[in-house]
């Protein structure tokens, strides 16, 4: 297990979101303090608003993903990702549920 992995496993089982332990695992590499990233990653714990469409743990993952690596002009590693796990469930991107 990587050191994120084990701080994402301790965060939940702290209580904390699936989407909140993974984002905040990743907060030595993003900088974003503990408090707004618990409070930035707070509504995708369970899927998105708790539809439970997305996993959360994905949504967290996508969020550190996205604050390390984001959208440049013609590059985004956060849309190469989704699709990438769109097609491993055998959706189209966007359908991922």
């Amino acid at each position: 297990m990587t050191k994120h992995e084990e701080k994402a496993r301790a965060y939940f089982l702290e209580g904390y979101n699936c989407a909140q332990a993974v984002f905040l695992a990743f907060s030595d590499l993003t900088g974003i303090p503990k408090e707004e990233a618990v409070r930035l990653s707070s509504s995708f714990g369970g899927g998105l608003g708790r539809l439970r469409e997305v996993c959360g743990a994905v949504s967290g993952a996508e969020m550190a993903l996205g604050a390390l690596r984001g959208w440049r002009a013609g590059y985004s590693p956060v849309a190469m990702v989704g699709m990438a796990l769109a097609a491993a469930a055998g959706t189209s991107a966007g359908l991922l549920v």
